[in-house]
This record gives C-alpha cells, structure tokens and sequence, in this order.
C-alpha cells in the first residue's frame, strides 16, 4: 500500500499499470525541496473534484510523503477509515493521486475515508503516523466558506455532525470548528513543529472563526505545533493554492490566521 518509487515522472499510471495516465497537475512548479523529510497527509478534495491531488502533488514535488485520504469508488467499502491495497485500483480518485505521488518520487498512502467524518479523519491520521512513522503536516480541503455557521451547504470537509462545546465560539456546523477539533484529536500523532492547513472554500473567515482559529492555535503553542486557513478567491488558480499550501507548511511563524493565497508569497 506504500511505494518508494526511485526518479520523477511527468505522468503516473494507475496502480495496475493500465493505460489511463495521470497528468501532473503541476507541470511548470519549481520545488524548492522545501518539504524533504516531511510526512503529509491531505484529506478530501479528490473524490469530488477540487484541489486535493494538486496539493498531494505540490507536497510531493517539495520531498514530503503524502497519505490522501477521501471516498474511494472501489465496491464493498465498510464504514470506517483504512489503508486501500493498490492492485484494486481503476479510475478511483484517490488510488489515482497515490499513484501520482508514487511517480513524482514520494512515498505515499491511499486511505479510504468519509471526508465529512470527525471518526474517519481521526482513523486516517492514525494509519498516516503508523506508515509514516509521524505526521508532520495535515492538510483539510473543506468544502464550505471558512466562518459559515448555518451548516446549510456542506459535500465534504470534516466532521459534518460532532459534539457542540467541543471547539469555542464556533456553530456545531462550521467547518472550521470541525477541522479544529479533528486537529485537536489529531495531537497524540503530531510531531512537535508540525503543521495543520485548513484550505477553506473562497471566502474570507468570520470575526468569530478567526478568533477561534487564534485561540487554538495559542494552545498549541508549548508543542510548536502550528495551524493556518488558507481561504482562496476565485481567481487563484489551482497551481497558485497548491503552492500556497506548500509555502505554509513550509514556513517557521505564523500561526492561528486566515490567510489569502496573495499573503503567503512563494520565495523566488
């Protein structure tokens, strides 16, 4: 379920070796190796369509082995969190992204998950740091905009139905609250140093979410353990929030903001 492919490639074949290729998403990036060592987990964003497998990429390229995490399409899939063996794979998203990562020259790790499961996120990071030996970085691509408390339009993201008063100051159905307490559930398995990013959906955070977000980010500070929304606008493209996302994890300082993808410039 892991591989250590040796060299790059442009393109990565599914696992079976069959005749559907995987474009790299991020043909022109230039790595800085600024992730070398790193072990990384990114959850959600691929069964739906979104940014998750050009993040996986990003991270990839910069030296960081990836785990992706979201539903996969192979049948016969029990509730519940778990490695998937790659000799099932077709056209599965999430098996298709492992194998990107894999020929981009990172170790990776496809895990089956409901995205919208605090449980099941729990599960991931737990089967990541097991594999990975730690978890370094952990990256959320939710679906909804960052400080929405109606709860009202949710496909994906964490922890869609969890215990209210868990996180501060935040709605029982804000998407920011859940990837914080998946986060907060997620400390027994992060390295000190590590970092969280919440990729939001576009939109800006709420007065009330980027309180949250600097209260619990102050709690983890003795373990230097950092977390960051990154909210996109429209017109930033995949490429520039892959890069975005990869520049947060990789930079030593902030912590506890609601960042845009122009505020976190890429070094040249």
């Amino acid at each position: 379920m892991t591989a250590r492919p040796p060299g790059s490639a442009a393109a990565a074949r599914s696992p079976r070796g069959g005749a559907r290729d995987v474009p790299d998403p991020l043909p022109d990036y230039t790595p800085r190796d600024a992730l070398h060592g790193r072990r990384a987990l990114v959850i959600g964003g691929l069964a739906g369509g979104g940014p998750g497998r050009t993040v996986a990429a990003a991270l990839a390229k910069e030296g960081a082995a990836v785990a992706v995490a979201d539903t996969t399409r192979l049948a016969g899939q029990a509730p519940g969190a778990r490695p998937v063996p790659r000799q099932l794979a077709s056209d599965d998203p999430v098996l298709l992204t492992a194998g990107l990562v894999s020929a981009l020259g990172a170790w990776s790790l496809p895990i089956h998950c409901d995205p919208a499961s605090e449980s099941d996120g729990r599960t991931a990071v737990a089967y990541t740091a097991l594999e990975f030996g730690a978890l370094d970085l952990l990256v959320v691509c939710g679906t909804t905009a960052v400080g929405d408390d109606t709860g009202s339009h949710r496909t994906g993201g964490l922890g869609a139905a969890v215990a209210p008063g868990a996180a501060p100051h935040l709605h029982q159905g804000s998407e920011l609250g859940s990837v914080l307490r998946t986060v907060r559930a997620a400390r027994p398995f992060l390295s000190e140093g590590a970092v969280a990013v919440l990729l939001g959906e576009r939109g800006a955070g709420s007065p009330r979410a980027r309180a949250a977000l600097r209260s619990f980010a102050g709690s983890l500070g003795e373990r230097r353990v950092r977390v960051n929304c990154l909210a996109p606008r429209s017109a930033d493209t995949e490429a520039a929030v892959a890069a975005a996302v990869a520049e947060l994890a990789a930079e030593d300082g902030r912590s506890g903001e609601v960042v845009g993808v122009a505020q976190v410039p890429r070094p040249h």
